[in-house]
């Protein structure tokens, strides 16, 4: 991982990406999902030498990231699309108490998503995100 903002968490996310070869999505997801984050406050606080004050200032942070690095933001690294993926997918609300097939950062965080919901197909896209914010910083 030669990006700055995935060396500081490439002992976290090596063997998750090593789990998802082995076919193990509930490894994959239950890394790298709370690790996302971190990866994005990593390369904020490269940039502007402190952490995000949330989760709105960090998709902000990203799209900027993406338009700056593509010179538009209408490119093939969709800046904004991707964000509200991101948000609708990734980062999407979640009622604790519903356990559902929905898998993301906050229902796996905290417990709340269900095991039909940890596939491998789901790591990939989880990998995937990472590998967009790798074009982005």
């Amino acid at each position: 991982m030669v990006k700055p903002a995935f060396q500081d968490k490439e002992k976290i996310l090596r063997p998750a990406i090593d789990a998802f070869k082995r076919g193990e999505p509930v490894i994959v997801l239950k890394t790298l999902l709370t690790e996302i984050e971190g990866v994005l406050q990593s390369a904020h606080r490269r940039k502007h030498g402190k952490s995000a004050a949330n989760l709105k200032a960090l998709f902000a942070f990203a799209t900027a990231s993406a338009e700056e690095r593509a010179g538009t933001g209408d490119s093939l690294l969709f800046p904004a699309s991707f964000v509200e993926y991101l948000k609708a997918h990734t980062f999407d609300h979640f009622d604790p108490d519903a356990v559902g097939d929905t898998a993301s950062r906050h229902a796996v965080g905290h417990g709340a998503a269900g095991a039909d919901s940890y596939t491998q197909i789901r790591a990939l896209q989880a990998i995937l995100t990472l590998d967009q914010f790798a074009f982005y910083f």
